[in-house]
């Protein structure tokens, strides 16, 4: 045979041969390891909406302008029926929800107005078949909410009220004049007397009415099926003093005399908008538990019957945070989403039978800040991801599950996702505790490696089984990566979740120090390489642990406080605070008790890297600030890492990027 022919051969045999190999996903070759340029090709989805006849799907997709170091939003229209999808609007870097016409033939949408209007959030309009874009609102306030009526002639809106300062040549900037309770608040900074209040909009004038006015902020607007009502949420008291929410019901011809539907004294629906049912006789919303719990308390799936004003609180057994209500189209079951262990699951509670049935499988996690998903016409759109694809958009159509987008799929098929397994341990006093791990590449049981702890913020929020970017880099570089939803933790019920009330660092930190003693007892886990990390109540508790347990050779704090007194009246928690600890001069023990990692930083040996956004008002850089200045002082290996102009969550991408480049360096210079 020729030489040359010989030759081709092999290199066609070799050729097929790795192209077998790299589609059953088993070639080295063609799939490298996650890396840290990667954060810039990951695509993140949010602000679903399916259209009325549930013919399509609209949604947002954020990725990164690497040339200008910013974000930007596309929004994408997806036709189930082809399963096609193209870009409806492209570029901008401030596009916010997203809402389709009760026609489909427009989809409204927020992004900053023209001209004088640039600086403002304003209300557009983009046509579904000719992409022709109107603004339809021109006002000298930021829109953060909208909802069509029903008829489509109208929007109803959440928009901003505050006096304006006229123009001035004068270019020092006025003092702030504070005398608001709640003053800070992050991302907007000081606070003056801006408030949200509901504004009616005709589509065809594009003219505006102010519904609501007064001292609180109205927030959620619903319409009734009738578009003769609308259902919204504000607080019942001083405004500033409490978290005490309430639904209220005002009807467009009679706007003096909003009538109270609510009367419960914790948060009802604060953060989820109360759902008409279709007949228009009830609505569902989220029964906030106890005010006294604060943050701790659960929020559950209840329903008012508009004639009688009687209550239901339909998961009083659950046992489980409820969020997201929606009604089905006849009105005999409400959708909602279940928080569970480690688990987000879409789920319907059936109003004839009082029963509730997971329509969602488990292994896959409902968007976990969002609860993105939308029921249209007996179709439901949702935003899902898990332990090995990002979030991605989904169909749901009689019982069948189908994925439509696949913004990160190329990516993802030439990288290797590693394995996230399951893990448990019983602690010392009997709680069984759940959480996950990721081993590196080609791992071997019979050697040693390094391992890095990760934990949640919080403190009342959970890991679940969803994709974790951080955690696949990490194991990507040789670690072990392991997560718990330690004590305080949501998903595990009422109990567990208010465990560390005013006890913040207690059980929590142990239950982190055990899971070291998991993690070694597995026999593959270096005792001498031991770190740990994480952002906001993370970073909070990484401090509580390693001001306890010694064995840790390098911590990242992220955005966290250790002197619980510099928070007071520096960060946006004075509510929380008062209701958890009291004030200072009343309970100077408890203040003192959950301030242990800065009252007693010479018991801290590990090296720590401290990192907080310089504009944060969450938890302010003054918690990194004096952390950092102990352990400087007492020559501990540390650094402080201050990002300017950012806030609790970065909105600069190449801060992000820092941020992890930095985690690497300090795990590997203290760990390998």
């Amino acid at each position: 045979m020729n030489k040359y022919i010989k030759a081709s051969i092999l290199i066609l045999s070799i050729f097929i041969s790795l192209t077998l190999t790299n589609v059953s996903g088993s070639s080295e070759l063609y799939e490298e390891k996650i890396t840290l340029n990667d954060l810039y090709q990951l695509k993140e989805i949010s602000s679903i909406d399916v259209s009325h006849s549930a013919k399509q799907i609209a949604y947002s997709v954020s990725s990164v302008d690497e040339k200008k170091d910013r974000y930007r939003n596309d929004i994408w229209l997806l036709d189930v029926n082809k399963n096609k999808e193209e870009i409806l609007l492209k570029g901008n870097p401030w596009i916010g929800k997203t809402k389709f016409s009760p026609d489909d033939t427009l989809l409204g949408y927020l992004a900053p107005g023209r001209g004088k209007y640039s600086e403002y959030q304003q209300i557009w309009t983009i046509n579904t078949k000719y992409s022709l874009k109107r603004q339809l609102t021109k006002l000298n306030t930021n829109i953060s909410d909208f909802e069509w009526s029903p008829d489509g002639t109208q929007m109803i809106l959440v928009a901003e009220s505050r006096a304006i300062d006229k123009e001035t040549d004068i270019q020092t900037p006025k003092p702030i004049v504070i005398d608001r309770y709640y003053f800070k608040e992050d991302g907007k900074d000081f606070l003056g007397d801006e408030r949200q209040h509901l504004h009616l909009l005709d589509i065809k004038s594009r003219t505006t009415k102010q519904l609501t006015k007064g001292t609180s902020n109205e927030i959620l607007p619903s319409w009734s099926p009738d578009g003769k009502k609308i259902a919204y949420v504000t607080k019942t008291g001083e405004m500033d003093r409490t978290n005490n929410y309430d639904v209220y019901v005002l009807e467009i011809d009679s706007i003096n005399n909003p009538v109270q539907l609510t009367t419960n004294l914790g948060a009802d629906s604060s953060s989820s908008r109360p759902q008409w049912s279709p007949d228009g006789k009830k609505i569902a919303y989220l029964h906030g538990g106890d005010p006294a719990l604060a943050w701790y308390a659960l929020q559950e799936l209840a329903v008012i019957d508009l004639d009688t004003k009687i209550n239901s609180i339909l998961t009083k057994e659950l046992d489980r945070n409820a969020s997201s209500p929606q009604w089905s189209d006849d009105g005999q079951n409400i959708y909602f989403v279940i928080e569970d262990n480690m688990k987000s699951q879409l789920a319907k509670y059936s109003l004839e039978e009082q029963k509730i049935e997971k329509i969602i499988p488990s292994n896959y996690y409902i968007a976990e800040w969002a609860k993105n998903y939308v029921v249209r016409n007996g179709k439901i759109g949702l935003i899902l991801s898990n332990t090995n694809s990002p979030d991605e958009v989904f169909f749901y159509d009689e019982n069948n599950l189908s994925q439509q987008s696949h913004h990160n799929s190329e990516l993802l098929s030439s990288r290797k996702i590693l394995e996230t397994e399951t893990i448990s341990f019983t602690a010392a006093d009997g709680e069984e505790l759940f959480g996950m791990m990721i081993k590196p590449d080609n791992f071997d049981p019979s050697k040693q490696y390094p391992l890095i702890i990760r934990m949640h913020g919080g403190p009342v929020s959970q890991y679940g089984l969803y994709f974790n970017y951080d955690w696949q880099l990490f194991a990507a570089n040789g670690y072990v990566v392991m997560v718990i939803n330690p004590r305080g933790s949501s998903g595990r019920g009422l109990n567990f979740q208010k465990m560390i009330f005013a006890d913040w660092g207690n059980v929590d930190a142990d239950d982190i120090s055990q899971l070291a003693d998991y993690a070694i007892s597995l026999g593959y886990i270096d005792e001498n390489r031991l770190g740990l990390g994480g952002w906001s109540y993370g970073g909070m508790l990484t401090n509580y642990v390693i001001a306890k347990d010694p064995r840790f050779k390098a911590a990242t704090s992220g955005a966290g406080i250790s002197n619980i007194l510099s928070g007071f009246g520096d960060d946006q928690y004075i509510r929380d605070y008062i209701t958890e600890i009291g004030t200072p001069w009343d309970n100077t023990e408890t203040w003192l008790k959950v301030s242990h990692p800065f009252l007693n930083a010479d018991n801290i040996v590990t090296p720590t890297l401290f990192l907080v956004g310089e504009k944060d008002y969450n938890v302010p850089l003054i918690g990194s600030e004096q952390m950092y200045q102990a352990l400087k002082h007492l020559n501990i290996p540390t650094e402080l890492i201050v990002y300017p102009g950012e806030y609790h969550s970065f909105s600069t991408p190449s801060y992000n990027k820092d941020v992890l480049e930095r985690y690497l360096a300090w795990y590997d210079k203290y760990l390998n």
